[in-house]
């Protein structure tokens, strides 16, 4: 779990707040590391930098995170890292997302980097420390 590297600069906050709550504090995170979910969109629409996990969903699907200006076609946000696993030839396997994957693996997500997580994380860290002073 990521929250275990660092906890006092890491917060697991899943589960545990409202929605009003929740949004409140990605109003307030540095950096925010979502699946593809409403925080990721209310995390895009407070300009906060994004590391969308994507698993039985896509970003070519549309869902992505929305900055006012982005295009997955034509340019991602800078803010924005959209990670998924796309050499598996069941991804995406849905549109909206199920609660159980359908194969039974979830590799979609089990297979996920983790090193780059942590490096994309580092990368907007750092960049949204400068950019306070």
């Amino acid at each position: 779990m990521i929250a275990e590297h660092n906890r006092v600069k890491i917060y697991n906050s899943c589960g545990k707040f409202s929605l009003n709550e929740s949004a409140e504090l990605v109003k307030h995170a540095k950096v925010v590391v979502s699946n593809d979910t409403g925080l990721m969109h209310i995390a895009a629409a407070f300009q906060k930098p994004v590391i969308s996990l994507w698993g039985n969903t896509s970003p070519s699907m549309g869902m992505f995170p929305y900055y006012g200006y982005n295009n997955l076609n034509e340019r991602v946000a800078p803010s924005s890292i959209l990670m998924e696993n796309v050499k598996l030839n069941c991804h995406p396997c849905s549109k909206i997302g199920y609660s159980k994957c359908p194969k039974g693996h979830f590799k979609c997500m089990k297979e996920l980097n983790m090193n780059d997580l942590a490096e994309s994380s580092k990368k907007f860290w750092k960049f949204s420390n400068q950019t306070e002073k």
